[in-house]
């Protein structure tokens, strides 16, 4: 889904190479975990470079400003995995029933 909306913002000459891969990798961490999303983000990078980055379909030398597209990609992918890890976390605290209040500890002790 995420490669049909990039060509299509390419078509309309948006060059956003990597921007509609980004809530894609958010909610594959969100359903099916952090493997695969960062297998998801490992195989996006190879195919926007061949299928998106001028010329199309074939692998050449990147520009400075792609290979820096790919750099904040990476960045952006790892922050946002993470995120989505912690909120897999989260969804399983609260569906568990939040929080348990901690026992009596050694300071409430009266010995």
């Amino acid at each position: 889904m995420s490669a049909v909306l990039q060509g299509i913002c390419v078509a309309l000459g948006a060059k956003f190479y990597f921007a509609a891969f980004l809530p894609s990798l958010f909610v594959l961490g969100l359903i099916a975990g952090t493997p695969a999303a960062g297998f998801a983000a490992l195989f996006t990078i190879p195919l926007v470079w061949w299928a998106f980055i001028p010329p199309y379909f074939e692998f050449n030398v990147l520009s400075s400003a792609n290979a820096d597209s790919i750099n904040l990609f990476c960045l952006l992918a790892v922050l946002l995995i993470g995120l989505a890890d912690l909120c897999r976390e989260t969804m399983k605290i609260v569906s568990r029933g939040g929080l348990k209040p901690p026992g009596e500890s050694a300071a409430t002790n009266p010995q």
